[in-house]
């Protein structure tokens, strides 16, 4: 009897978590996806207006930024999805540290910007540092809110909110950009999407802060988010030295380079990840009890995402040379190579966060630190043999260590839950290997045949979707079918709304 009510349970698990992962799916790519879109936009018009070194010199300022913004947030946003059960005293006493981290943190950058700006050699960095500062604040102000909008699942306003902030800001730094402001159109992009995001939430979200601050809730909300904070630092730096040296060692131009490549390959790997990231967490946080299910889970999404991003990705290297030329002119040819690199360390960059989420949601943040101290020190070590090689040897470090991660992670992951690096290799690899087998061949067949970079990106790109659409359905993978059912089922639950809207 004890048995069946088990099985029961779990059936009822599993169900809610593919309504919830559906739903939030559903939503939460709308809102990534539509974000990115807007950003990806304007950048492409801002890219055509303004220089390289203009892009060079946010790259190099948004380093600082990135660092703070990881201490602002501590780990608490995280914290507050994972506990169990949050009151009110939590909320308005991660509130009040985030504020009072923020302020900190914008004073320090503003006194220190000159120094900054001294060493890097550039004039113009202080002002705009000291202005983009403000971005702490106005994320400070909004951690909370949007940390229950994640653990109410609610992506349908997470959405909302997003793709305005986005739309707003990014209209604003076009005209910006045609007014002549240069650089600082970049700058009120930043700022306006940070502060538009703020604002709504405020306004749409009915919780506001009391003067309450609880050492209790304190200490045990830094326990959690302590540990995240310091991986966070770790990671954040980590990724940021590349920009440092590149700003140090080479140009502004140099620079200007690979931040666009970097931001190019960001839009599909950030969409893909964050939407993955933002919906199993709240769930697998809820459900985190339960191993099998957390297994289960963690399997079927890590095969998904691994189905929708590496052939994305593969694509997206395929075609870089067209697509480069198309959106952002010949002046940024210098990125494209810079570029299919990022592809391809993209491709398990996507598989990362979802097996980060199974040690957080189980609150194993002291393994969650460990495994990113583990591929911060492999990281520097290939980076300073990449130096040797200027930036494509810096770039291919990246690359080389985004593969190395994986394991590291899955090994970690496998200490939690029972789900072995072997058996996470062996559910992603088919579809590793038949990407990059296809983009091998569609690229020998395109090669030798001269066609106008449209044409060329069009041939491509169909070629590419044609052959591992039918490759896919001839080996049966089963990540094509798990997505042609979930696809099937969303279709049916809305036709089955517009049937009964009709009828009423």
């Amino acid at each position: 009897m004890k048995y069946i009510e088990n099985k029961t349970v779990r059936v009822e698990r599993e169900n809610n978590f593919k309504q919830q992962t559906i739903k939030g799916m559903m939503w939460s790519f709308i809102e990534k996806f539509g974000s990115l879109l807007f950003q990806f936009i304007s950048n492409i018009v801002l890219a055509r207006l303004l220089m390289p070194s203009d892009f060079g010199l946010i790259g190099l300022i948004m380093v600082f930024i990135a660092i703070c913004n990881t201490i602002v947030e501590g780990g608490f946003g995280s914290a507050l999805v994972q506990k169990q059960n949050v009151n009110q005293k939590d909320f308005s006493t991660i509130f009040i540290l985030n504020i009072i981290f923020s302020i900190t943190l914008f004073i320090l950058l503003f006194f220190t910007a000159p120094v900054i700006s001294i060493y890097f050699k550039e004039s113009l960095l202080k002002n705009v540092l000291r202005v983009l500062g403000l971005v702490l604040v106005f994320n400070a102000l909004s951690i909370v809110q949007y940390s229950q909008l994640i653990r109410n699942v609610n992506f349908k306003l997470i959405a909302k909110i997003n793709l305005l902030s986005s739309v707003i800001a990014s209209s604003i730094s076009i005209i910006a950009a045609l007014l002549g402001l240069g650089v600082w159109s970049l700058v009120i992009q930043l700022l306006g999407l940070s502060f538009f995001k703020t604002l709504f939430l405020w306004i749409w979200n009915s919780w506001k802060p009391q003067l309450l601050f609880d050492k209790t809730s304190a200490k045990e909300l830094l326990g959690f988010g302590s540990k995240l904070l310091i991986s966070g630092l770790v990671d954040t730096i980590y990724v940021n030295i590349y920009t440092v040296i590149i700003g140090k060692k080479y140009s502004q131009a140099d620079l200007g380079f690979y931040t666009q490549a970097k931001k190019m390959q960001d839009v599909p790997t950030n969409t893909i990840s964050g939407v993955i990231n933002q919906v199993t967490f709240p769930i697998f946080s809820k459900y985190q009890d339960d191993l099998d299910f957390l297994k289960s889970g963690l399997r079927k999404s890590l095969t998904l995402l691994a189905f929708i991003s590496i052939p994305i990705l593969t694509l997206l290297a395929l075609i870089a040379s067209p697509l480069f030329n198309i959106l952002l002119t010949e002046k940024w040819n210098e990125s494209v190579l810079y570029f299919q690199l990022f592809c391809f360390s993209g491709m398990l960059l996507t598989t990362h966060t979802i097996n980060l989420n199974i040690l957080k949601a189980r609150g194993r943040t002291d393994f969650y630190l460990i495994s990113e101290v583990c591929k911060k020190i492999v990281g520097i070590i290939l980076l300073i043999v990449g130096l040797r090689w200027g930036i494509i040897g810096i770039v291919s470090s990246l690359v080389l260590n985004a593969y190395i991660s994986f394991f590291i992670n899955a090994f970690f992951t496998s200490k939690v839950i029972q789900y072995s690096i072997f058996e996470q290799f062996k559910d992603i690899f088919p579809t590793l290997i038949l990407s990059v087998l296809i983009g091998s061949v569609v690229y020998i067949i395109t090669k030798f045949v001269y066609l106008p970079s449209f044409l060329l990106l069009m041939s491509q790109t169909v070629l590419f979707i044609g052959f591992f659409i039918l490759s896919a359905k001839i080996m049966r993978l089963e990540a094509f079918g798990v997505l042609n059912l979930l696809l099937k089922e969303r279709m049916s639950g809305i036709l089955s709304r517009m049937i009964k809207t009709k009828m009423k």
